[in-house]
Order: structure tokens, then C-alpha cells, then sequence
């Protein structure tokens, strides 16, 4: 049989250049630059790119291993990025600019993002890390954007502005931004009206009391709120699909409207850090619980849940009549609270419970003997899995053993590789089971 041929064509190099031109865009502008050493013909392929990624520690002109060395430097490189595409259309925009000393690049953001967005820009993505927290403020042609799809912002300062339209805008992350007031950030996110992501990474003194999201289009909120008593968090988003709350020691968190198969993981605590008397609080807390008992998906954190259940010390919860999932993390001291929580999940089909045991020297309480009532009509799967220093996990797999109808999955971690997993296992499989059809799987 006679040999094939060696053939050298299908080099990258034999692809024109715009394709070259595609594939550089992927990278960033450093490794982009960095090809130019492969031959005559990708010399100056780097710079018909029509997107700059460029960090101020990147290489600088020279193409030598050092950093720019002084600003005029990194300047020069941006400003050869635009006189080269003064007609054309450019894709993206991503510059992360550390310090050069005290150095305030307002102007320098203002002239390259009035450029950007006369030039169809769709992405942009300024992150500006600076000593002496000098204010870096971006330009009002940022807000008025026809084109632009994908916006990040990171330690930047957002100006007033009276008229705000992003018509694109798809994807808005927020992390660590200052602004004058609240409606600049309502302005956002309302004149974007085909707005699917936004996060906000919120931390600074001088912003706005309360974070409003309200859209028609938002299908995922991610909002970290760190800690401050002060602020709070509305949200009115009916298609909303996915939100991840970390808010610590909030005033409030009021969720109006989200959509039904939602999502949601929380990790905040409000009741358990306030007066739980004060009938205002409740009240909130009220709300905040009807407001997240429509979803499909939730997950709670240890404060979460502590909040929940010294609530429902004091009320009633709401029926979480759509709940397929919980995940949920709570003190081998509250079992008995986790149970009354199963009893408002009447459709709870998977549970995911890590127990820990922050609470040292309180027993676990004894399991009720009220079955909830999903665990007879529809629980299938349950995980569980137990922090250091939990040593219930025998009896509380037992417990939903023996009193789930048609559970089918059982999976037990176990987090104490001394133990005898002989021993667990010979346990487990000894406990007279309610599902005939159930499997137990242990791993550690």
C-alpha cells in the first residue's frame, strides 16, 4: 500500500488576513504583539485587530520583557490602537490600568471611549487600579452607546447624567464603582431595555442607601452587598431566572417580583442582627419570605437560614408551594426547625443539607415525630453532608430513610476518615428503608 503523501498546506499562515485577525482577537493585545516574531507576514497582523486588551504591566513597545515604564508609554500604545481604526468599526475595549504614581486618567478614558463608541464598540471592560484612590470618572458618552453589549466597570466613578439609552446593553457588571447618587444606577439599568446580566459588587461609603433593580428583562442578578446596616436591596424583575444575594447586616432586602422558576441563593441575615420585637422588621422579613417562596430553586446559607428559623419562632412561614430544591445549611441543634421548614415545602422534591455544628455544646434535638408531608408525596433525592464535629449522620439518614415514600437516592458524606466506613456502611443497609427502590451511596 503505497504512503500518503505528506502535504504542507492548511498552515494557519496560508488563512487571510482577517481570519488571522479573528483568531488574534482572542488573545490578549500582549500575545497578539508577541506573533509579530513569527515572520514578515504576521509583523503588523496585531494591529489590524479591531479589539485592544491591554493591562499597563503588559509589555511595551519595544516588544522587550518589561513593563511600560512610565504612562506617556501606555498612552502612546492606546493612542496607536485608534489612530490606526479611525474609520473602522471596533469590537472591544479592555483596558486594566494600574497605578503610575498619582496619575488621574479621566482625560485619557474620555478620549478613548468617545472614540470607542462612535466606532460601534460592542464590549468594554475598564478596570482601574490606582494608589491614592484618585477618582476615575468615565466620559457621558459611555451612557448613550448604540452598539454596546458587554459593560464592566471596576473601581471607576460613574458622573450624574440626565439622559441614559444603552439600546444593546445585554451584560452590566458593576464591582467596587462609586457614583453621585442612586439614579445613576437605576438609570442603568432601566434604559437598558434588553438588560440579561448584572452584577454589582458594592462596597463604598458614598453610594446610594438602597441598590433598585428594576427590569422587565433581567434574567440574572448576582448582587454582593459586603456589610453595612444602612443600605437595602429591591428587586422587580418577572423573568428573573437566577439571583445570588451576599448582604450581611442589611437593612432590608425586598424582592417584588422574580420569575417563578427561578433560582435563588441567598446568604444575608437581617433578623438575627436587629430587634425580632420590632413589628417593622417582621414585617420585612415577612415580605422578604413571600417574596422567595414562589421559586423553584433555593439555596440558604448558615445565616439564612438561622434568620429563618428565629422567624419561624415568632410567625408562621409562607407555603413554598413551587419548591423542587433546597439547599440548605443549618446547626446539628436545629434539626427540629429544619423539619418545620420541610412541612412549607409540600412539592420538595431534592434536598441538599450540610449540618455543622457551630454551636457548641448544644445537642441535636430530637427528630419530630410529624412527618412533613413532602417526604410521603414527592422527596426523590437527598445529600447529606456533615461538617467537623457533627456526629448525627447515622440519625439522620435513618430518619429519612425510614420516612420517605419514594425517595430514591440517598447520598452520605463522610467526612471522618477514621471511622469504620465498614461499620457505617453495614449501618446503613441494616435501617429498614420506606422506599423499596431506594439506594444509599456513601463516599467520602
Amino acid at each position: 500500500m503505497a504512503k500518503k503523501k505528506i502535504c504542507n498546506k492548511g498552515l494557519i499562515s496560508d488563512l487571510p488576513d482577517h481570519c488571522l485577525c479573528h483568531v488574534l482577537s482572542f488573545l490578549s493585545t500582549k500575545d497578539a504583539i508577541r506573533t509579530s516574531v513569527l515572520s514578515k507576514r504576521w509583523r503588523s497582523l496585531w494591529q489590524l485587530v479591531l479589539g485592544l486588551d491591554l493591562d499597563s504591566r503588559d509589555l511595551g513597545l519595544g516588544f522587550s520583557s518589561s513593563r511600560f515604564s512610565n504612562i506617556d508609554e501606555f498612552v502612546k500604545l492606546v493612542d496607536k490602537f485608534f489612530n490606526l481604526h479611525i474609520e473602522s468599526w471596533i469590537h472591544k475595549l479592555r483596558l486594566h490600568i494600574r497605578t503610575f504614581g498619582s496619575v488621574d486618567y479621566t482625560s485619557y478614558l474620555t478620549k478613548w471611549i468617545d472614540a470607542a463608541t462612535t466606532r460601534r464598540i460592542q464590549h468594554i471592560d475598564l478596570h482601574c487600579e490606582l494608589l491614592f484612590k484618585v477618582a476615575v470618572k468615565v466620559p457621558l458618552s459611555l451612557y448613550t452607546s448604540k452598539t454596546l453589549v458587554h459593560l464592566r466597570l471596576v473601581r471607576v466613578n460613574l458622573v450624574s447624567a440626565d439622559f441614559v439609552s444603552l439600546p444593546c446593553l445585554k451584560t452590566l457588571h458593576l464591582e467596587m464603582v462609586r457614583y453621585t447618587d442612586e439614579t445613576t444606577l437605576e438609570k442603568l439599568i432601566s434604559c437598558s431595555p434588553v438588560l440579561e446580566d448584572l452584577t454589582i459588587i458594592k462596597y463604598t461609603e458614598d453610594n446610594g442607601k438602597v441598590i433598585q433593580v428594576r427590569s422587565q428583562t433581567l434574567k440574572r442578578l448576582d448582587i454582593d452587598q459586603w456589610y453595612d446596616r444602612q443600605y437595602g436591596i429591591v428587586i422587580d424583575a418577572p423573568l428573573l431566572q437566577f439571583l445570588r444575594i451576599i448582604a450581611y447586616e442589611i437593612k432590608n432586602i425586598k424582592i417584588i417580583n422574580i420569575g417563578l422558576t427561578a433560582k435563588v441563593d441567598i446568604d444575608a441575615n437581617v433578623l438575627s442582627i436587629l430587634d425580632p420585637n420590632d413589628l417593622t422588621i417582621r414585617s420585612m422579613i415577612r415580605d422578604f419570605l413571600i417574596g422567595i417562596s414562589r421559586v423553584r430553586c433555593l439555596v440558604t446559607s448558615y445565616a439564612t437560614t438561622k434568620d429563618i428559623f428565629l422567624y419561624m419562632k415568632l410567625e408562621p412561614l409562607p407555603q413554598f408551594c413551587n419548591l423542587s430544591e433546597l439547599s440548605v445549611i443549618c446547626s446539628i441543634s436545629n434539626l427540629e426547625m429544619l423539619l418545620n421548614l420541610l412541612k412549607s415545602c409540600p412539592k420538595l422534591e431534592s434536598l441538599r443539607l450540610k449540618l455543622v455544628d457551630y454551636e457548641k455544646g448544644k445537642k441535636a434535638e430530637v427528630m419530630s415525630s410529624t412527618v412533613p408531608p413532602c417526604l410521603v408525596s414527592s422527596l426523590k433525592f437527598v445529600k447529606l453532608l456533615f461538617g467537623y464535629g457533627c456526629g448525627t449522620k447515622l440519625k439522620v439518614a435513618k430518619y429519612f430513610l425510614e420516612n420517605s415514600t419514594i425517595l430514591e437516592k440517598l447520598t452520605l458524606k463522610n467526612d471522618y476518615k477514621e471511622e469504620n466506613v465498614k461499620h457505617i456502611r453495614q449501618t446503613l443497609h441494616e435501617i429498614p428503608r420506606c422506599s423499596s427502590t431506594c439506594k444509599v451511596v456513601l463516599y467520602s
